[in-house]
């Protein structure tokens, strides 16, 4: 599958495309930030998948996301951090399989495998 979006830089504007809509790359945000949306994406998509087959309800997902570039060059990230609070509609009853469907996330977003190859992953689950 051939994923790709259409990028457009000048002097005055900076953006990528993708169906026509515009994504701007506004000043404090550029390619890392764009990076960590999509690692949020990718990562809570595939939860979400793995918890539906799990028959695993929640209320909300909510990921902070960030990573550490390095000094040297090329400045890759050294070490990338997910920060996730999932609220269960029965925490009491999914907590441990909520905490089980975070690992196989992790073994199985394309995103987070990507990222994986430069740097070290960190990943927190808090399930209220």
């Amino acid at each position: 599958m051939i994923r790709e979006v259409n990028a457009h830089f000048d002097s005055s504007s900076s953006y990528f495309t993708k169906n026509g809509k515009k994504f701007f790359y506004e000043e404090g945000i550029g390619a890392y930030e764009y990076l960590m949306g999509a690692l949020s994406g990718c990562f809570t998509s595939t939860l979400k998948d793995i918890l539906q087959e799990m028959n695993i309800q929640t209320q909300s997902i909510d990921l902070h996301t960030y990573g550490v570039k390095r000094e040297s060059i090329p400045s890759t990230l050294k070490d990338t951090y997910i920060d996730i609070t999932i609220r269960a509609v029965n925490r009491k009853r999914d907590e441990e399989n909520i905490r089980k469907a975070v690992i196989r996330t992790q073994e199985n977003c394309s995103m987070y495998q990507t990222i994986k190859c430069v740097s070290a992953m960190h990943v927190t689950a808090e399930v209220l």
